[in-house]
């Protein structure tokens, strides 16, 4: 994925949660007698509001010339993992992604299927 891709990704999701929070506070206005507005949506819009200030952050780092570079270390990010994750901001932020990929599930699967082997519970 090239450097323009993600922009523009990063530009469809600003949008995207541009108008979710737009659309949230023209419902929370209508229904402000409501003084129990649910706590799970309040929260959803807080993650929200943190993922908007994120893409925004790694737009404007497209536009300096900083996109890619870790917050922490300087080193570079490379782009395949920026594709998958571009608001990252340092190469940390990729460990649960590694943890992932590195997961064995056939070898643990095939390791609790003789378990459940055919005749073994009849």
């Amino acid at each position: 994925m090239s450097l323009d891709a993600i922009w523009y990704e990063l530009q469809i999701m600003q949008q995207e949660l541009k108008s979710r929070l737009f659309d949230h506070g023209l419902f929370e206005v209508v229904n402000e007698q409501h003084l129990f507005y649910p706590l799970k949506e309040k929260t959803i819009m807080i993650h929200v509001k943190e993922e908007l200030i994120d893409v925004e952050r790694a737009l404007q780092k497209i536009e300096n010339g900083t996109f890619g570079i870790c917050e922490e270390t300087g080193t570079p990010i490379a782009l395949d993992k920026l594709a998958i994750i571009p608001t990252a901001r340092t190469i940390h932020d990729f460990a649960f992604q590694e943890l992932y990929e590195r997961k064995s599930l056939p070898h643990l699967y095939l390791n609790h299927q003789s378990h459940y082997e055919v005749g073994e519970y009849h």
